[in-house]
């Protein structure tokens, strides 16, 4: 594939960001080894990359804090390759030492970010128990222990995870009544907006399906669907539970908190 035709699947992306993947896998072919990203790619990047890998004549894996994470580091394999994948990246956890000063998911991220650290370097959050998990790039690791020593008034410490369990990302389930299974109905019921602002929302490419940016309103929503909305959070279209008597859809999601 040549670089015209790929940067075509990533229209709207950070260009430099493209180019070097692109490289990347022209890399891989090459040597007919194993190339990695060294920043973790959003959503609707490396879920384009695994759609046309067969494309790219090459293997693509993906691995971020867990296998629901948003954020994905890029492995890119030759056919020819007999090497076991190992990213570039660790598993870590943020430890709160303070009894008193509560830290939330924005403390961490604004914490990290404060050490010069770019968000591209810097996988998913989970907060639990008030410790943060991530996943951050190899290099960065000593960096990150040495210079963020404190988050607001709070003493923190961090250490590599290793083996241990992740904690599982939570949801809440909610159940909407909605008239139909399009992709403006039911972003209407999960902003508990009207269809107008749906509809902008949607033609403005603010609203994803399954990781790729979706402009068209009348998209059939299926059972097990990612809809990810800016500023409204990601959601998972867990299925109907039956209608009212009126004939509109019980609506069933899972909303990541």
């Amino acid at each position: 594939m040549d670089k015209k035709k790929f940067k075509n699947y990533f229209i709207g992306e950070d260009e430099g960001i493209i180019s070097s993947i692109y490289d990347k896998i022209e890399l891989c072919k090459k040597t007919d080894g194993t190339i990695y990203t060294d920043i973790f790619l959003p959503p609707q990047i490396w879920s384009k990359l695994v759609q046309i890998e067969a494309e790219l004549g090459i293997l693509v894996e993906v691995n971020g804090l867990s296998m629901e994470s948003e954020k994905k580091m890029a492995a890119f394999k030759s056919y020819y390759s007999g090497e076991t994948l190992k990213f570039p990246s660790k598993l870590i956890v943020i430890k709160n030492n303070s009894k008193f000063n509560k830290l939330e998911h924005r403390h961490y991220l604004a914490g990290i970010l404060s050490t010069g650290i770019k968000r591209e370097k810097l996988g998913d959050l989970i907060v639990e128990d008030e410790n943060c998990y991530t996943v951050i790039s190899d290099g960065l690791f000593e960096f990150l222990k040495l210079y963020l020593l404190s988050i607001g008034k709070s003493k923190v410490e961090i250490e590599e995870v290793g083996d241990r369990c992740i904690p599982q990302y939570r949801f809440e389930v909610k159940e909407y009544l909605i008239n139909s299974c399009r992709l403006d109905v039911i972003v209407s019921a999960l902003i508990n907006g009207s269809r107008n602002e749906a509809l902008k929302m949607i033609g403005s490419s603010q609203v994803m399906v399954n990781y790729g940016f979706k402009t068209d309103k009348s998209l059939s929503v299926k059972e097990g669907d990612v809809i990810s909305i800016r500023r409204y959070g990601k959601h998972i279209f867990i299925g109907s539970t039956g209608e009212t008597k009126k004939g509109k859809i019980k609506g069933k999601f899972k909303k990541y908190i």
